[in-house]
């Protein structure tokens, strides 16, 4: 399970800690709805998450919001400068695009999350280089930029929720995300 990273501002260290609780903390492991959505708003996503979790055509918004999410990470990646011998890369994470729309649109929850965990290694790959895979890439990321930072913290927890099925705290997480992305 993952651990709250010592390098995360003090200011944001109570919603990191209710998003990804450590177990035996007395808590549930798993964020609660409340947790993300304050999350959300701490990326600066909040009122387009909240889009998704409440109204009257809720699977229309969450389209809308899919297909904004493969435009701009489209266009990021194709925008994204990188050597000769990594190019496959970007056509991988261009190929992924599709079968995660596909899986969030059918509700396989569970497998979009594993989908979407590749896109954001392939993709913080393409955008930070060698360092994303280093073990200080948060306190890098979080250097350039807090919030850019903190979601890279998220991306790099999600694989905590990995096997829990397909329950709607999957769709949530997934979806802050796709925000995030959405709006990058």
């Amino acid at each position: 399970m993952p651990v709250i990273d010592t390098v995360i501002p003090a200011e944001y260290l109570r919603v990191t800690e209710r998003l990804f609780p450590s177990p035996g903390a007395g808590s549930e492991t798993i964020p609660s709805s409340d947790a993300i959505e304050e999350f959300a708003r701490t990326l600066g996503v909040g009122s387009e998450y909240g889009s998704l979790q409440q109204g009257l055509d809720v699977d229309h918004a969450t389209r809308r919001m899919l297909g904004h999410f493969r435009n701009n990470v489209e266009l990021l990646v194709q925008k994204t400068w990188v050597e000769k011998a990594d190019e496959a890369l970007k056509e991988k994470v261009l190929d992924r695009l599709p079968y995660f729309i596909e899986e969030m649109e059918a509700r396989q929850f569970d497998r979009a999350l594993k989908t979407f965990i590749l896109i954001l290694q392939e993709l913080a790959y393409l955008l930070f280089g060698a360092q994303s895979r280093k073990a200080d890439f948060i306190e890098y990321v979080l250097r350039i930029d807090p919030i850019i930072g903190l979601f890279w913290w998220y991306a790099i927890n999600l694989s905590s929720l990995t096997g829990l099925g397909d329950v709607p705290v999957l769709r949530s997480a997934i979806l802050l995300g796709v925000c995030f992305l959405a709006s990058f």
